[in-house]
């Protein structure tokens, strides 16, 4: 006799409605647990990978250990740079070399601080520019205002969310104080999957004004091909007197995004044991199902139906109930996490439901529904006719 049919297994749904809801409820946390992993791991990957570039290369003290705020390097060692290397991209006849300084502070909100009443503060990150580094960090983009000058600032758009306070705070026009200086927002900058938007940008020679020092962190280059940056690396050989060191950005990011491994691998397996738990629940719901519908499997065993085929119905019910479920879930996690912020260190990246996170969680929920139906369909193609039949 041939397989049952397919809307068998559908009517089997809404015999016990209250089941097929939960079940699918299950499923919908499933589903948005794995998208939310997915998210979380592909913007944090995101977030260093998007701000490297093939052709650019960060020069840094060789003492630093490959640690930008640590290092520090002469203020004349970017005219020496263009002078001597060859290959360095031109923008209307200026070198893209951009000098910084970057620097973990505390900041305070406001032009002053109120009186008789105990002022919080801020971390932030800070990175003392040229007007060059929209030339190297091309992937800057200007929302609002313009680029800082004395006692200014630029903010990156998620700097609000990752301080945990009002976006008003950091509209053009307020007020900011850090190292001991009031500034004002010129404007608020938008750089999309990297974590240069959790930044604030000021002039570097004011910042070092402020800070009193009288070096840089690190120097930007844009050569015109990665095959150029060999000119790079050879000057910094050449010049064992300034005691540099040359990192390609894109391995750089890749060392940063490396660092993070173990969260990812952590939330990787947070999400793995709740989709176990899963399969396990819904091995233990089925293998239910099966004792309530013990009798009526065995009468279709009767009538000449195959355990494979009752098997492939059980199985084709979960899997029903899982892609409702998952699209539920996704639809939960769009609206609770699509554009969520999550803060690590002195950064921070925001949350995209993208295709690749989407298929992530449906292609799980249902990984975990077939996974959670082979204990109830071993035991029906293993059922004995005659003894089910006596069950009541």
């Amino acid at each position: 006799m041939s397989g049952l049919p397919f809307d068998h297994a559908i009517r089997n749904l809404g015999r016990r409605p209250l089941r097929t809801c939960l079940t699918a409820l299950a499923s919908a946390l499933v589903a948005a647990l794995l998208v939310a992993t997915s998210s979380f791991v592909r913007g944090l990957e995101r977030g260093f990978v998007d701000a490297a570039d093939g052709d650019t290369a960060i020069v840094m003290s060789a003492a630093s250990e490959r640690d930008v705020v640590r290092s520090s390097i002469s203020v004349q060692v970017p005219d020496l740079i263009a002078a001597g290397v060859s290959g360095i991209r031109q923008a209307q006849g200026v070198a893209v070399i951009s000098p910084e300084m970057h620097l973990a502070t505390n900041l305070r909100l406001g032009k002053e601080a109120p009186f008789g009443q105990e002022e919080a503060h801020y971390p932030a990150f800070l990175r003392g520019i040229t007007p060059r580094a929209f030339l190297v960090h091309d992937v800057v983009t200007i929302m609002d205002g313009r680029p800082p000058r004395s006692g200014e600032v630029l903010v990156g758009r998620l700097v609000p969310e990752r301080m945990g306070v009002a976006r008003d705070h950091f509209s053009v026009g307020s007020f900011v104080r850090f190292e001991g200086a009031t500034y004002t927002v010129s404007g608020v900058f938008a750089a999309p999957g990297t974590t240069l938007e959790s930044e604030i940008w000021t002039p570097a020679n004011e910042l070092r004004g402020q800070t009193r020092r009288d070096d840089l962190n690190a120097i930007f280059v844009k050569m015109d091909s990665p095959d150029a940056l060999d000119n790079l690396q050879l000057f910094a050989r050449r010049r064992i007197d300034l005691e540099l060191v040359v990192i390609p950005s894109s391995t750089y990011y890749r060392e940063l995004s490396e660092y993070f491994d173990p969260i990812r691998r952590m939330a990787w397996a947070f999400a793995s044991l709740v989709a176990l738990a899963a399969i396990a629940g819904g091995a233990n719901t089925l293998n239910a199902a099966v004792q309530d519908r013990i009798r009526e499997l065995a009468t279709l065993l009767a009538i000449g139906h195959s355990g494979l085929a009752l098997a492939g119905s059980l199985a084709i019910e979960a899997i029903v109930i899982a892609a409702a479920g998952s699209l539920a879930g996704i639809a939960l996690a769009k609206v609770l996490l699509s554009g969520g912020v999550v803060r690590i260190a002195m950064g921070a990246f925001e949350l995209q439901i993208d295709a690749p996170s989407v298929l992530i969680g449906i292609g799980g929920t249902l990984l975990v529904a077939v996974l959670g139906s082979i204990p109830a369909g071993w035991r029906v193609m293993r059922l004995p006719v005659a003894y089910a039949l006596k069950e009541t």
